[in-house]
């Protein structure tokens, strides 16, 4: 399925294919020296360990079992020595492969943050903010503990299963083949457990992406929460979901126990019987006793190797659900708008607007804007009123390139829209909507957000210069005062005026002010939009207001019904007429 990442300018990209264990080795890629240096070291831990069967065969030598004992000495310092290499090379081992997980969990966090960023607005639209945010912490968890301690695991256990038979091949072929078509057959009974929890590892994460999805808007909401006196129902909702994610889980422990214990168990039924042929060999002397005990530890070790490594390659493959639910965010293919050379921002800003039609694109069946006509004069301001659910806001959305239009035309300058770069319109346009969204940051920072190149000393000039943020003086820190999560520690109404002002620092082209002053008493909003015309003297205005005291003095007011134009004129010329705006005025009692 591919999307348009609408409203920004980007290089095409393709999705990588190939199996997860591939493309999560295409994640460790840039740490490559380092990744080489863990397997060395693995390599090492791992061949002193398979070299103690084999010293054990020699020590075990009738002929040479004399030497041993007149050098007891000097073996032992021997095997301590590689006991300490050995030590050494898996404190290597863990640490290295420690380091490029860490590195590749990063990447992943910021690929990730770059990639749904970046998405469009119906991406935002179809996928809740906390199941985004679940990818980017539990998920992409799962991507380290999988290059840090799963890969490394098998690797290590790998080497000594498949170097531990080869071994043993030469002491006894007969027993050897025993083993190995023994193993195969645990393979493949294996492999269809192993589809299994692949399968419910990738249920567990969605269940509990839900969860954290449902946390976050609590929280996020928790005012809300208490003013409807929900707190009984979300818990009902939390215990239902809570104990989605326990069933989920439960089914997961289940699958992955009975795998490793099952393989386990037949490895070591398996080990048993090496040992009973193996004795019946030694007895009949067709088998060296020091042969079948270097055997029998090889063959430990083979079982016990193969037994960590399948139950390593069990969680694997549950870290490889949440790696699929990464990478398809990551490498999705995406329609996007071919690259383009700079631009630079639009002097001044005029639109034009014909036979216009619009559906958001999940509700195509339920038309905003109906062959909607009208045109914004370049340096004047225009309003838009009408009633709830006219299509006002969505004229806001399509200048902003949020989405496309069905139909019709939108003209920048007499530019369709689709057109212009992303940078001529995030450099020309300023947006504030009814609800503005502000960080927990401190009231400085939100003011500079995506603005950063202005000094401090500019933006407080600008700022004192309009006069409508006044309250920053007053709190606990100023301008560096923290505000709060989505800014809890100011009122609506000085939310607004903060959002209004970080619009305004922009310097833009064209101003859309979406019911942003709703929070705003008739003296502070007329105070504001006078300081904004002061301030942006040659700005395009377009405000989207229910209030006429709001929209009176506009040079054009556009009244728009049912998606479509019903009137449009001067306050005093659509006063006097028999139409919507006609009973706005009387309602609203400005006459």
């Amino acid at each position: 399925m591919k999307s348009r990442l609408t409203g920004r300018d980007s290089k095409y990209a393709a999705a990588q294919h190939g199996s997860p264990i591939i493309r999560l080795l295409k994640q460790v890629a840039p740490y490559k020296g380092r990744f080489i240096a863990a397997l060395g070291a693995l390599f090492v831990g791992s061949a002193i360990n398979l070299v103690f069967p084999e010293l054990l065969r020699r020590a075990l030598d009738p002929q040479l079992f004399p030497w041993v004992l007149e050098h007891l000495d000097r073996v032992t310092a021997l095997l301590a020595a590689l006991f300490i290499v050995q030590g050494a090379a898996f404190f290597s081992r863990s640490y290295l492969f420690g380091i490029v997980g860490q590195r590749v969990f990063s990447d992943v966090r910021l690929q990730l943050f770059r990639s749904i960023i970046g998405r469009d607005a119906l991406f935002f639209d179809r996928n809740r903010s906390g199941d985004l945010a679940a990818r980017i912490n539990s998920d992409a968890a799962l991507v380290q503990e999988a290059v840090s301690t799963k890969l490394s695991v098998i690797l290590r256990y790998g080497i000594q299963v498949l170097c531990g038979t080869v071994l043993m091949a030469f002491m006894s072929w007969r027993m050897t083949c025993a083993i190995t078509i023994s193993i195969l057959c645990i393979v493949g009974l294996s492999s269809i457990c192993i589809k299994r929890l692949k399968g419910a590892s990738r249920h567990y994460q969605n269940a509990i992406a839900r969860l954290t999805t449902f946390v976050v808007e609590c929280f996020s909401g928790a005012k809300i929460v208490d003013a409807l006196g929900a707190h009984k129902a979300a818990t009902q909702i939390f215990s239902a979901s809570n104990s989605e994610v326990l069933g989920a889980g439960e089914r997961r422990t289940a699958i992955s126990a009975g795998f490793s214990s099952g393989a386990s168990l037949m490895l070591n039924l398996l080990l048993l019987l090496v040992q009973w042929y193996g004795i019946h060999l030694v007895v009949t002397e067709r088998l060296p006793l020091n042969n079948l005990a270097a055997f029998v530890l090889y063959g430990a070790i083979v079982a016990v190797s193969f037994s960590f490594l399948i139950g390593a390659y069990a969680e694997l493959m549950q870290s490889l659900g949440g790696l699929e639910r990464v990478l398809e965010l990551i490498n999705e293919e995406q329609d996007l708008l071919p690259p383009r050379a700079p631009s630079a921002a639009l002097k001044s800003v005029e639109i034009e607007i014909k036979e216009l039609c619009f559906a958001y694109p999940d509700r195509a069946d339920s038309p905003v804007l109906d062959k909607l006509s009208f045109s914004v004069a370049p340096g004047k301001m225009t309003a838009l009123v009408g009633p709830s659910g006219a299509g006002k806001s969505s004229i806001a959305q399509l200048l902003l390139r949020f989405y496309a239009a069905s139909s019709g035309e939108l003209l920048v300058n007499g530019v369709p829209i689709a057109d212009l770069s992303s940078q001529e319109i995030r450099s020309s346009f300023a947006w504030v909507p009814q609800e503005p969204y502000l960080f927990g940051f401190t009231l400085y920072e939100n003011l500079v957000f995506g603005n950063e190149q202005l000094t401090r000393a500019d933006v407080l000039a600008t700022i004192r210069t309009l006069g409508f943020l006044d309250f920053a003086e007053k709190l606990p820190s100023g301008f560096d005062t923290q505000l709060g999560e989505q800014g809890a520690q100011l009122s609506g109404g000085e939310r607004q005026r903060l959002a209004i002002a970080r619009a305004v620092l922009r310097n833009p082209s064209l101003l859309i002010l979406d019911e942003a002053t709703s929070g705003l008493d008739s003296t502070t909003e007329e105070g504001v939009l006078k300081a904004i015309r002061n301030r942006l003297p040659t700005a395009t205005l377009l405000i989207i207001s229910h209030r006429l005291s709001t929209v009176r003095a506009a040079d054009t007011i556009v009244v728009i019904n049912e998606g479509t134009v019903f009137e449009e004129g001067r306050h005093e010329e659509l006063k006097t007429r028999q139409g919507l705006y006609q009973q706005y005025v009387a309602r609203q009692a400005l006459d």
